[in-house]
């Protein structure tokens, strides 16, 4: 795979281990931040989440969910079932023809091509898993690798043949 499809894959497979993950937290870790000034790891996965939605819903006119914000506590399984939807939604409609989406921001409306919003929520996604895993490991706790989410491990997941020999 040599297109936007391998990037999807990879992170609604990675979206779903850090969740997995984040099943070890007790309530207390969930509350932790980086700096006061930064999102508590319930702030962070559920922005994970809902921005991912908010993606899906910019280019698919779906809704993933209903009546849900940053600062909830959103029970971990209702986050599985959410982003999974999501990025089930965006990777679907990654192989449509680009277009511009106008959609509303702060009253104003933003138009952006198809494409900068489904590679954004590839970024977005990276950017804040790696906030989580820095303030877990911040605060002494080691349950999550980057490097086990990498590229390099759902190649080896996906069953890739990674070698000229095969």
């Amino acid at each position: 795979m040599l297109n936007q499809e391998k990037l999807l894959l990879h992170m609604a497979w990675a979206n779903q281990f850090v969740l997995a993950k984040l099943e070890e937290l007790n309530e207390a870790d969930w509350q932790l931040k980086l700096t006061l000034e930064d999102w508590s790891i319930q702030e962070l996965t559920n922005h994970i989440v809902l921005a991912a939605g908010g993606y899906a819903q910019r280019i698919s006119g779906e809704w993933v969910y209903e009546n849900l914000n940053q600062e909830m506590v959103i029970p971990l399984a209702d986050l599985q079932k959410y982003c999974g939807k999501a990025d089930e939604i965006l990777r679907v409609q990654s192989h449509k023809p680009d277009s511009i989406d106008t959609y509303m921001r702060a009253g104003l409306p933003i138009e952006r091509s198809r494409s900068t919003i489904i590679s954004q929520s590839i970024h977005h996604a990276t950017e804040h898993r790696a906030q989580i895993s820095d303030t877990l490991k911040v605060h002494g706790i080691r349950i999550l690798d980057l490097d086990e989410i990498d590229l390099w491990a759902f190649s080896d997941i996906a069953g890739e043949i990674n070698s000229p020999n095969g």
